[in-house]
């Protein structure tokens, strides 16, 4: 097996775990739930939650009083999607979407056109997934992008600390979270430029075919740019080289100026065909 099998949970595993945990340990859990109300009574000391939630085929509305509520909504819970570029109600082609709500590639489109706004992980993503489906795969690029290597990445930046002949991980967690951001972002500095080193072979194809990179906030990499803006990254599981051998196509440095019917028109004047448009834009 491959090292990303060897280390990463496949996702349909790790779902099932979740679902697994939950019910050997009774948790009530609630899915397909909506938070649409909440107030705070200080006399009662307590808050009014009204919720809505699917159960059954049907949606119920629910209030709870609870003392305590915790958001553990992460930092990508709401997807960015650029509604102010003009047209977007005109495309006539057969999917416009964000990258949120894409779920694959439809079934015998060899030679459609597919074009993926956005650079970072999702993007990458669904243009290898396009590509797999014989569809024609453009990457629209408007800035740089940080791009490392999976292997090399976890070679260079986590082995001895998170790796399986490291501490444990509550140890692991201690050394990383107590330092401090900016003497960790100085540290990364030179596990960036050996990263760079051994993934150069990479690197120079995207070059070699217009694909901007960067080495995040003052050559600081991967997890810094992470801190600093919570993506604008990818990290390489096939899709940089289906970059640089031109099997997935890339349009550079233009912002996309309208929505047509069955094409995008870029800040230049030029345009690109789709039959299909995705929104990896965070």
């Amino acid at each position: 097996a491959s090292l990303r099998a060897q280390i990463f949970t496949p996702k349909d595993k790790l779902a099932e775990w979740f679902e697994t945990y939950a019910k050997a340990l009774e948790l009530n859990v609630w899915t397909k739930t909506s938070l649409t109300s909440s107030t705070w009574d200080e006399g009662e000391r307590q808050w009014t939650l009204t919720v809505k939630r699917q159960s059954n085929g049907r949606e119920e509305t629910r209030t709870l009083h609870p003392r305590h509520v915790i958001q553990a909504t992460g930092h990508s819970g709401e997807p960015y999607f650029p509604s102010h570029i003009k047209g977007l109600d005109s495309f006539k082609g057969d999917r416009l979407v964000h990258s949120s709500q894409f779920t694959g590639p439809r079934p015998n489109t060899q030679g459609k056109k597919a074009v993926i706004v956005g650079c970072c992980n999702s993007g990458h993503d669904i243009a290898q997934d396009y590509h797999e489906h014989d569809y024609e795969v453009t990457m629209v690029q408007r800035s740089s992008t940080l791009v490392v290597s999976c292997e090399n990445l976890i070679d260079v930046d986590m082995k001895g600390v998170y790796s399986e002949s490291g501490p444990p991980i509550e140890d692991a967690d201690i050394l990383s979270m107590s330092t401090p951001n900016a003497v960790g972002a100085r540290l990364k500095v030179d596990n960036t430029k050996e990263i760079n080193r051994r993934d150069a072979p990479l690197l120079r194809g995207l070059q070699g075919v217009g694909f901007a990179l960067d080495n995040g906030p003052e050559g600081a990499g991967l997890f810094t740019k992470y801190l600093h803006r919570g993506g604008g990254y990818y990290i390489d599981v096939g899709a940089s080289q289906l970059i640089a051998e031109g099997k997935i196509k890339i349009k550079q440095g233009q912002e996309i100026e309208r929505v047509n019917a069955h094409s995008l028109t870029f800040a230049d004047g030029s345009e690109l065909e789709a039959d299909e448009i995705v929104f990896a834009t965070g």
